[in-house]
């Protein structure tokens, strides 16, 4: 493929576009946009009636934002119904979401598109020219850039806008300081994740007077400007603490040159504890009710999973963390904000995202408990609001952008409360702090100190007059064009794969494979998304060039330094699911049985869509992002195994469940095992982590009523796969079970309502 064809297909479902709104559209300017509307929507339908409805679903976006708002054909496509003079959503269309494993009808789309795009491109550029001769500089500029978007090596087009070289490709001079400020920043997070920073135990004479009173258990660690205490294990603790430096390391970093931001943590509140368990977070806020106001405490209790306690001369930051990411997001959200210096509540929620996001491609921690909100919503696509992966998020931000009209306005962010924070809002904050922060950081601090405004036409006022009259406006459809990749160097930033060429020959064999194994167990069959296999694919592109990089570390993971290594993908290959020797899929599933972590994906019911690559030996298969609500009548916690009718392995290798089980035995007094008993598992699924009070875990295991000794693992917040899942706790027997014997397993937890008791029985 050239490098013309490649760039066009990515840019197709980047769906690069610039608003026009408020320039005045003659009724030419008007009859060539419905032309190219109807020649949009009919690959729109074309792709629809392939197979790959999100590929058609962005090309309607983009033609009802960008061409024609009142596109009949597109509108009813996306559900819309026509009430009088606008459009309304119709409350019982479902869009479809799922893809079509057909690798035929994908290059057909390829082709087809290439073939759009030149007569689009030619179309645009004539107008382009005659604008330009006019003298209608504004509208001609909007059709050079779409030229760029359908052609990006035309010469005229980049002449008209005034292009220059920019890494290896063309751009303006705002395009060359968001890509040279986003490489800045990506290379510091990679930098800084390979460095260390020493960190001690405290005594445990040093306490803090609030976490005493509220008469908890935790320990204490101190960096060189942080000090952590919390309930998690300690190693757990000095970890935070390091990526606390490291984050104050970047931040410093990206707010180089600039007044206003607060860099030194001595002007910080840098004393905080982290919890495993939401009830003892509630714990402390209840033994130090006197420092705050009834109404206060009622909504911190019920809604929050963070806060600030101060009284006197003391103050202490706490919050819920509930597991292993959920501590070091703490710490790396914690830093992002403190040093932001921002009053409002949705700009440091968004600056918090945006590093979060940076570090560790997820977001486990929140303001307001975001839990209480999903369990009041009824719709069918809700899910993937609560997902905390970033790739879900980059969808949602897409999407806002597409509805700028309609969705939240960055001018509205600095105005909003803690307590009124819908989902719409915190994509945008985030989205919009991301963006920013590659521009010009400066600028968000301007926006967040224009909260006392009042209103959003007086934020818009102020903020224009206090930055030489550059509006809200202005940077609204920049951070557009960022999400929609309305360029070849905003394309290069985000650095996103085509959907399209992520289509296996191979993924409807493996994804029936897939299936029939979900089935087997009990769990319901899933779909296939072409976007969430486009990181299975690079992945394995990965795994081929580095044939050194097998077994539970070197493919769960991507080295930076390696070819085609990279630090997002480290971070999706962590939680995804591999195979380097994938012969016959029965086999594969069967053995990813007996892997605690893999064996989640065969039987989580509530996992509806999933990403799979497949390429001879390699299988790469991304089932964390596409977890949602269960069928009905399922979804509850379920234990494994937990049948009699088939018997299972006596034991495994502790080499095959990874390092992380490997550093929990030796954590135990147990690192000299290389075989342990077969891995038992309770699963909560979701990406709620695991509700209850961890400590309560148990598992009694027993043969012929003779106990068998093991360790209870809260395993739901690891980074390799083979022993780690969202919302599971394992049991591992430190002894090999005995063969041809029947097992009783009774797991006991408590939560809000008691004690739970599950009992299982299975052969061994």
């Amino acid at each position: 493929m050239t490098r013309k064809f490649l760039c066009l297909l990515a840019l197709l479902l980047a769906l690069v576009s610039l608003s026009t709104t408020g320039l005045a559209q003659s009724p030419e300017e008007l009859k060539f946009r419905e032309k190219q509307s109807d020649q949009l929507h009919h690959y729109a339908a074309a792709a629809a009636k392939s197979g790959f409805p999100q590929v058609a679903r962005r090309v309607w976006l983009m033609l009802l934002s960008e061409y024609t708002t009142d596109h009949p054909e597109a509108r009813a496509a996306l559900g819309y119904l026509r009430v009088g003079n606008s459009w309304s959503l119709d409350p019982k269309f479902v869009y479809p979401k799922t893809d079509t494993p057909d690798p035929k009808a994908a290059k057909r789309l390829q082709d087809e598109w290439l073939a759009a795009a030149d007569k689009l491109a030619k179309a645009h550029l004539k107008m382009a020219q005659d604008y330009e001769k006019a003298g209608r500089t504004d509208m001609a500029r909007w059709h050079f850039e779409k030229v760029i978007f359908y052609t990006p090596d035309d010469e005229a087009a980049k002449t008209a806008l005034e292009h220059k070289p920019v890494a290896g490709l063309s751009g303006t001079d705002l395009e060359q300081t968001l890509y040279e400020r986003s490489k800045k920043l990506e290379n510091a997070v990679v930098e800084e994740s390979k460095k260390t920073y020493p960190v001690e135990e405290r005594p445990a004479t040093e306490t803090h007077p609030f976490l005493e009173k509220a008469k908890v258990k935790y320990a204490t660690v101190q960096s060189e400007h942080f000090t952590i205490r919390g309930d998690f294990e300690l190693d757990l603790l000095k970890e935070a603490a390091v990526n606390a430096e490291r984050a104050l390391r970047v931040v410093t970093l990206a707010y180089e040159g600039q007044t206003g931001f607060a860099l030194d943590p001595k002007r910080w509140l840098t004393d905080w504890a982290y919890f495993k368990d939401k009830q003892t977070y509630v714990q402390v806020l209840n033994a130090n009710a006197d420092l705050m106001k009834p109404a206060d405490l009622k909504f911190l209790v019920e809604q929050s999973a963070g806060c600030n306690l101060s009284g006197g001369a003391q103050a202490i930051a706490i919050a819920a963390a509930d597991n292993e990411q959920g501590i070091l997001d703490a710490s790396v959200r914690s830093v992002a904000q403190w040093s932001s210096n921002f009053s409002s509540a949705a700009l440091r929620e968004g600056i918090g995202h945006t590093f979060v996001g940076l570090f560790f491609n997820n977001n486990r921690r929140f303001i307001v408990d975001r839990q209480q909100m999903m369990r009041s919503t009824t719709g069918a696509e809700d899910y993937e609001k609560y997902s905390p992966n970033m790739d879900i998020w980059r969808e949602l931000a897409l999407e806002s952008a597409w509805k700028i009209t309609e969705g939240t306005s960055a001018a509205l962010l600095p105005l909003i409360t803690a307590d009124k924070f819908p989902d719409d809002a915190r994509i945008k904050s985030w989205s919009f702090c991301d963006y920013v922060i590659r521009r010009d950081p400066a600028l968000l601090l301007s926006l967040d100190r224009q909260k006392d405004a009042g209103n959003v036409v007086g934020v818009e006022k102020q903020f224009t007059a206090a930055n030489n009259g550059l509006s809200i406006a202005q940077l609204e459809k920049e951070w557009k064009d960022f999400w929609t990749e309305a360029s070849p160097v905003l394309k290069a930033i985000r650095d996103n794969a085509e959907p399209l060429s992520a289509v296996s020959p191979d993924a409807k064999k493996w994804l029936e494979a897939f299936n029939k194994a979900r089935l087997a167990q009990g769990a319901t069959a899933v779909t296939w998304s072409a976007s969430y296999s486009t990181r299975c694919k690079e992945h394995i592109e990965y795994l081929k060039a580095n044939p050194a990089e097998r077994g539970a570390l070197g493919e769960q993971r991507e080295d930076g330094a390696l070819g085609g290594g990279s630090h997002l993908g480290n971070l999706f290959a962590q939680m995804a699911l591999v195979s380097t020797n994938a012969g016959k899929p029965k086999d594969v599933f069967d053995a990813w049985m007996h892997w605690p972590g893999y064996r989640d994906a065969l039987i989580n019911e509530r996992l509806i869509t999933i990403g799979l690559y497949a390429d001879g030996p390699f299988l790469v298969i991304d089932a964390i992002r596409g977890v949602g609500r269960p069928p009905e009548g399922k979804g509850g916690m379920k234990a494994w195994p937990n049948a009699l009718k088939e018997s299972v392995p006596t034991e495994v290798k502790v080499a095959d469940l990874g390092p992380e089980v490997a550093a929990f035995l030796a954590q135990n007094g147990h690192g000299d095992k290389q075989v342990i008993g077969y891995p038992l598992s309770l699963h909560h699924f979701g990406t709620g982590g695991v509700p209850g009070v961890k400590s309560s875990y148990r598992c009694q295991v027993t043969i012929n009523n003779t106990p068998v000794e093991g360790l209870v693992h809260i395993a739901d917040g690891g980074s390799n796969r083979r022993g780690s899942a969202p919302g599971m706790v394992v049991f591992y027997p430190l002894e090999p079970l005995k063969k041809g014997r029947e097992v009783d397993a009774v797991w006991t937890l408590e939560n809000d309502e008691g004690v739970v008791r599950i009992a299982t029985k299975f052969n061994t």
